[in-house]
């Protein structure tokens, strides 16, 4: 009994130094917080902010913000409120279609860092309105795969693909870009260089992230990626011009060295149905991501994205990654994957990409909620070089055919050979190697693709090859190709050595 009550003595006497030094008191621990003047907090809400009108000052209701995880929307008093996630580092507000796309420091304004130290953070929005409304049509420029890696890769970029872009943007009213990823080439100190490069110019650019633009040093997925966050911002994220809906993916599952899978993960989809949610199913979806999704196996929770695409009224997707061009069309959902040719061709080493479409980038002429228009624009040719043609053909099995690399082509566009000006007939799809660009990278000493060293990644057989053979081999030859809107595209000149893949 005496040592229980010597125990009960000095357990009180604990309990009363405890208390008094404030050790058994983690409710008193003084919460930390942003200046919340003018916002209601409601009950553990960690995350909020007034959006208003920067000029007038006035709230403005129905923006959507995020964190990347989830959204909410402004009220009546233009204030959001989140409950932050923990791995969240970026707030951001998707711009609507009725307010301008401001640009600070090379990059739209759209985000904010959140201070992770506060346990309610605060991060406002000012937005300014169009002057003239809604911009029911624009341009919206894809350049996938810069990847730039050294100061001549920066040089080309800056003189050809830059410039290029700049003088296209100029025939359009209005005109905004995003980059389809790999904008460097496992050189995270080009990332400053190539921001201010892309954004000097009048068309503002958003960027997605490629593989190349993960820290190859680190092997978790947030750490790699980090790099390019700092420069470019989230990586998870969506904006509204005109009545399309344009989201911004990561689908690459880093693990680090260059070794990647192609997905989304659970907190990824969640994001997605959440911001679709304030998004009416009227309007045009377009997704922009790194990786192709056509290749539907082996993209994880694929199944989840295309089940949050399906009910929109037109849904195209915007990748890069693979150095050659091809269009992919799915039928259920209906989703039209534009796969792009990369900006650096075969790694700037010459002018063209491995299914021998030239460097280059896509344009998209966007009316309303429809893409009315849209071309393959190659780097320093006019916008209606659509094509390149051989003839005569003596390339493996087909000699004697006269042969046309269309490389934007889809199963809509009509491909014709004439003879003196007049129809011979029309030419039909196939699938082979690009003659040109196969003999040059055979004169660069790359492996062929049937050799016990060959490689796939520079060689490719496009889809997008059609051939005919002529009744008079002598006659002038020219093609005649028709896309799906009824442009029409010809090509009278006939490419027969690779030297002309070298440089323009």
């Amino acid at each position: 009994m005496k040592r229980i009550f010597i125990f009960l003595v000095l357990s009180c006497f604990l309990f009363a130094s405890c208390k008094k030094s404030g050790f058994e008191a983690p409710e008193e621990k003084p919460l930390i917080t942003s200046d919340l003047t003018g916002i209601d907090v409601k009950e553990g809400m960690t995350l909020v902010g007034i959006v208003t009108n920067s000029e007038t000052g006035l709230p403005m209701e129905g923006v959507v913000v995020s964190d990347g995880y989830t959204s909410t929307v402004t009220d009546v008093k233009g204030v959001y409120q989140l409950v932050r996630n923990k791995d969240a580092r970026f707030v951001f507000c998707s711009i609507p279609a009725n307010c301008e796309v401001e640009v600070k420091n090379s990059l739209p304004e759209f985000y904010g860092d959140i201070y992770t130290f506060y346990d309610i953070f605060r991060k406002d929005f000012k937005l300014k309105l169009l002057s003239g409304g809604v911009e029911n049509r624009f341009t919206l420029i894809c350049l996938a795969d810069p990847q730039v890696k050294t100061m001549t890769d920066y040089s080309r970029c800056e003189s050809e693909t830059m410039v290029d872009i700049r003088q296209e943007a100029e025939k359009h009213s209005v005109c905004y870009g995003v980059t389809l990823g790999d904008v460097v080439f496992d050189t995270p100190d080009m990332m400053g260089p190539m921001k201010r490069l892309i954004a000097y110019g009048p068309v503002k650019f958003f960027y997605t992230i490629g593989n190349h633009d993960h820290y190859q040093e680190k092997s978790n997925d947030a750490e790699a990626r980090a790099n390019f966050e700092t420069n470019f911002g989230p990586t998870n994220y969506s904006i509204n011009r005109g009545s399309a809906h344009i989201v911004v993916m990561d689908n690459i599952i880093y693990t680090g060295k260059q070794e990647y899978s192609t997905g989304f993960s659970d907190a990824q989809i969640n994001w997605l149905k959440s911001d679709l949610n304030y998004v009416s199913k009227d309007k045009l979806i377009i997704l922009c991501v790194h990786i192709p999704l056509r290749n539907q196996s082996a993209v994880s929770r694929l199944a989840d994205i295309y089940g949050a695409l399906k009910p929109y009224k037109e849904v195209h997707v915007m990748s890069g990654h693979t150095h050659y061009h091809q269009n992919f069309i799915m039928t259920d959902p209906s989703i039209y994957e534009h796969i792009h040719g990369a900006a650096c061709g075969t790694w700037w080493t010459g002018t063209v990409n491995g299914d021998g479409a030239p460097n280059g980038y896509g344009v998209y002429e966007i009316e309303g909620n429809h893409i009315k228009n849209w071309y393959y624009k190659a780097t320093n040719y006019p916008k209606e070089y659509q094509a390149r043609m051989y003839a005569p053909y003596t390339f493996g099995d087909i000699a004697g055919y006269v042969i046309a690399n269309v490389w934007n082509a889809d199963p809509e566009w009509k491909v014709e050979l004439y003879e003196n000006g007049v129809k011979t007939g029309d030419m039909q799809q196939f699938t082979d190697y690009d003659k040109c660009a196969y003999q040059y990278f055979k004169s660069l000493g790359k492996a062929e693709p049937d050799t016990p060293d060959g490689t796939t990644t520079w060689y490719r057989r496009p889809d997008h090859l059609y051939r005919l053979k002529p009744v008079d081999p002598s006659s002038s030859l020219t093609i005649r190709m028709t896309d799906r809107f009824g442009n029409v595209y010809t090509q009278a000149k006939i490419t027969t050595l690779y030297d002309e893949l070298k440089q323009y």
